[in-house]
This record gives structure tokens, C-alpha cells and sequence, in this order.
């Protein structure tokens, strides 16, 4: 089919992604509320693109999407060609197309942002709308793979960074088979974002698709506990750890253990999957708050997934950070989403004490004003408490999204193995090779903690390492100097 021609060159005049109204996507805790491309938006957003033929837009995500490949592909009406690119690079790009922060990485070289205010191409929209067609199309979809090579892999962690390894591995013909402590597959992406931004169809479909391959994906298999780390690698020519590091985290401040402070890991995996894994959780039990006041504490994506479902539990809902808006790691758009849901936002305000009554109960949350002074150093603005500012904000819940620890749990007894002072593997080199012969790490338990896209480049980059381990048996840890970019 040939390409239309364009019949008007656009700089501005993006194509907004619909949403539901903020009073009727609040009422639905499962129902996501961005409800994407149609064929004819999508159609006409793609037209917006350019094609730079050095298109700064690809160098700027993290598993190089080739974006200018495939919205050509769907410029010429041919969605299943643009699938089939997508996939080259990313196994989830239907994930990636709803949670990535596009506008800080892809969409922020766009060429049409370079004069005039322009704004960038959609390409978020535009790379949820290729995987839901094909979703939706009903079609058999299989990837393609190579011959069997008689090599073995065992990977450690469903979630993004294991499950893109796996695929990749697989597709170069590697019999894989990955260990999921969790009762399901698919980590922070299943039991960290809620259903309000992440349908699980999509999530789903693409883990599928994984399996096709021939990948083998063993829940409720907790390495270190119940099978020790020495079986897998020696049931396997190379080991991959993805643990994550998602172990919740308080901040340390008085009454945090009182009943109904929690950390944002154990309840948004109470949400999203009704299990708490003791892991990952200290909480023994968290009792979902209904028609209460809740106050999030933290300025970043987790803070706003625990936002965005308080405010669908029917709660008062408050968010309370140190900083400012303007210097949180959230989206910028997330914000205005849950400001017209009616959450209230308390910036520039730190918490210093949690409240309690005689039953051990939360009553409130002490805070201190806070304003933002140079560093002396001259890096970013520190925060600095305002005398005399002490106030009492009333909440009956208190939920702490304020990063997450380690969880060596699965690899803190294997011999040798250099583990840093938060017992992550950071020590990987720019091969996602660790100091051990045969195993490799990556996501975000080398990291400590990054976005979904950074964990699927781990595992993307990871595997063609193992790849290329397993073929020549050459092992050189630590040779190249190029660091592991987070």
C-alpha cells in the first residue's frame, strides 16, 4: 500500500490522549481512565511525524524503539509490519506505551519541539494504540525464533527486566526458565501499577506472547528459601538475577508503627492482587481504606499509583511531599489527573511525626513547612524546614511511597558474589555481568530502583550478553570501561 501524502505539515496540533471524565474514572478501581488512539487519531497523529532519517527520537528511549520505523509502518495503514518492529526491540510496548514517561525520554527530542513551541508526536499513544490493535484483532500472534542451541538459561524475577531476558533469549533459540517468588508474573507492572493505568488485558497478552516462545515461568518459587541459588546454576549454563528491589520502606520517624501506616509496596500489592508477600511487606495486614482520609506520603510515580486508587476506595485523599511539583520525578500530567479527582496537594511539606490515639490508631500526620534553598555544593535545591511551621494534617491512613530496600534474599549466599552496602549487584559490569562466572544482573536490582523501560533495556542488553556468553564461553568481567547506564 503507499504512503499517503501529507496534506498538512504540523508542528502544533497534537492529538490529546481522551481521558474519562474525573467524576466518572474515579468511581472505578479496575477501569483504565486513558482511553487511547482510535484508528482515525492515531492514523492522523502518525502523519505528524516527519520520519527523520537520524531520528533523535530512538536514541533517547532506552531499548532503542526504532520509532521512526514504525510509525511509518502505520502511516501506510500497516499495523501488524509496526508490531513486528516494535517487538525487535521491546516485548511490552503496550505496557511501555501507558507508563513510560515519554515526555522526558522519546518525545522530548521529537524534531517538532526544536522551533516554535512545538509539540512533540505522540508516540506513547501512539505505541499503545499498535499493541492494542493487534490485542484486539484476535490474530495468532507468534514471534519468530531460531533453532533450538542446546543452552539453558535460568533467570531469577518475573517482572520486566526477567521477562525481557527471557524473551530475547529465547528468540535467539535458548531454553529459558524463569523462578517468580510472587504468586503471578509480571512484577511492579502487576502488583505496583494499578489497573487504572495499566490494563491487565494488555499486561497479559504480551506475557502470552512470552510464553509462546517456550519460556518456562515458575511462580511461588522462592530462591534462597525454597530452592537453594546452587541448584539453578547448576541446572543451567548462565543465571540471570532480576529480584528487583522492591521491599517497602517507612521513613523512620515516630508512630510509624502504629495500626494504619503502611508502605505503598504492601498496598498496592493488596489492591492489585489481594497477596502480600511478608518479602517484600512487613505488614502482617492491611485493611483497605474506604471513605476515610488518606495521606500519601512521596513525589513520585508509586506515590501518584497510591493516589490514583485511594481516591477509587472512596477516600479523602492527600498527597504530602518535601519538594515541589515542579521537582518531583512524577509526570507532570499525573498531577493535573489526580488534582481533578480531588486529591489535595500539600507540596513543600515533610512529615516529621504520625499521631495516634489510646487504641494505637492514626489520627494524623505532624508536618513542618518546608522551602527550597541553594546547595552549596550547586546541585538540586535542598529542602529546609520553616521555623515555627508545625501543623497537624487529620488522616485515619497514612501510606509511605518513599522508595524501596533490598531484597538480597534469592543471591546473598552465593559464595563470592561482590554485593554493595544496599545488597544490590551494582558491581555489574557494562555487560550486566557480575564478579561470578556465569551470572549475570540486572533491573532494578542493580539499579535500586529506575522506571519499567529502564529494567526491559536491562534484560534486553543482558540477554545478548548472555547470548554472546553462551556461544563463544568467553567470560571477561570488568574489561569494558563503559559503565551500566541506569
Amino acid at each position: 500500500m503507499k504512503k499517503r501524502k501529507k496534506v498538512v505539515y504540523r508542528r502544533h496540533d497534537r492529538n490529546e490522549m481522551p481521558l474519562l471524565d474525573p467524576e466518572i474514572r474515579k468511581k472505578y478501581l479496575n477501569k483504565e481512565y486513558a482511553l487511547g488512539y482510535g484508528h482515525t487519531v492515531a492514523l492522523d497523529e502518525a502523519d505528524r511525524c516527519i520520519l527523520c532519517k537520524k531520528a533523535p527520537c530512538t536514541p533517547s528511549c532506552p531499548v532503542n524503539s526504532e520509532m521512526e520505523k514504525w510509525i511509518e509502518e502505520i502511516q501506510k495503514q500497516n499495523v501488524f509490519e509496526a508490531y513486528k518492529i516494535l517487538r525487535r526491540n521491546n516485548p511490552f510496548s503496550s505496557v511501555c506505551g501507558r507508563v513510560c514517561p515519554q515526555e522526558r525520554l522519546c518525545e522530548s527530542t521529537c524534531v517538532l519541539t526544536f522551533k516554535d513551541n512545538g509539540l512533540s508526536v505522540g508516540i506513547g499513544g501512539l505505541e499503545r494504540f499498535v499493541g492494542d490493535s493487534i490485542r484486539m484483532s484476535g490474530i495468532d500472534w507468534i514471534d519468530e525464533k531460531e533453532p533450538p542451541t542446546g543452552k539453558s538459561v535460568g533467570i531469577i524475577g518475573a517482572g520486566p527486566a526477567g521477562l525481557s531476558a527471557a524473551y530475547f533469549l529465547a528468540r535467539k533459540g535458548h531454553d529459558v526458565t524463569v523462578y517468580e517468588a510472587l504468586p503471578f508474573a509480571g512484577g511492579v507492572m502487576r502488583y505496583g501499577i494499578p489497573e487504572a493505568r495499566l490494563d491487565r488485558r494488555a499486561l497479559d497478552f504480551e506475557i502470552e506472547l512470552i510464553k509462546k516462545l517456550g519460556v518456562k515461568i515458575k511462580t511461588g518459587v522462592k530462591v534462597g528459601v525454597d530452592i537453594p541459588f546452587e541448584d539453578i546454576r547448576n541446572a543451567h549454563d548462565a543465571v540471570f538475577i532480576a529480584a528487583g528491589s522492591g521491599r517497602g520502606k517507612k521513613m523512620g520517624i515516630p508512630g510509624e508503627d502504629l495500626k494504619g501506616v503502611y508502605t505503598a509496596i504492601g498496598y498496592l500489592m493488596k489492591v492489585n492482587t489481594d497477596y502480600i508477600d511478608p518479602m517484600l511487606a512487613p505488614e502482617e495486614d492491611i485493611e483497605l481504606p474506604r471513605n476515610k482520609r488518606v495521606a500519601v506520603i512521596g513525589g513520585g510515580f508509586t506515590a501518584v499509583d497510591c493516589l490514583i486508587t485511594s481516591v477509587r476506595l472512596g477516600n479523602e485523599t492527600h498527597l504530602i511531599y518535601r519538594r515541589t511539583r515542579e521537582t518531583s520525578s512524577a509526570r507532570d500530567e499525573e498531577w493535573d489527573h489526580v488534582a481533578e479527582e480531588g486529591v489535595i496537594l500539600h507540596w513543600l511539606t515533610q512529615p516529621i511525626e504520625v499521631i495516634g490515639n489510646e487504641k494505637g490508631e492514626v489520627v494524623g500526620l505532624k508536618c513542618v513547612k518546608m522551602e527550597l534553598v541553594p546547595d552549596e555544593k550547586g546541585g538540586r535545591p535542598r529542602p529546609k524546614p520553616v521555623e515555627g511551621s508545625e501543623h497537624i494534617i487529620e488522616c485515619d491512613v497514612v501510606i509511605m511511597a518513599v522508595g524501596q530496600g533490598d531484597n538480597p534474599t534469592a543471591y546473598k549466599d552465593v559464595p563470592n558474589l561482590k554485593i554493595d552496602k544496599w545488597n544490590n549487584l551494582s558491581t555489574v559490569d557494562s555487560k550486566f555481568r557480575t564478579n561470578v562466572e556465569g551470572i549475570f544482573a540486572g533491573g532494578d536490582v542493580v539499579n535500586g530502583g529506575d522506571t519499567v523501560v529502564t529494567a526491559i533495556a536491562h534484560g534486553k542488553k543482558a540477554a545478548q550478553s548472555i547470548h554472546e556468553y553462551l556461544t563463544t564461553g568467553v567470560w571477561a568481567y570488568g574489561e569494558e570501561e563503559e559503565e551500566v547506564k541506569a
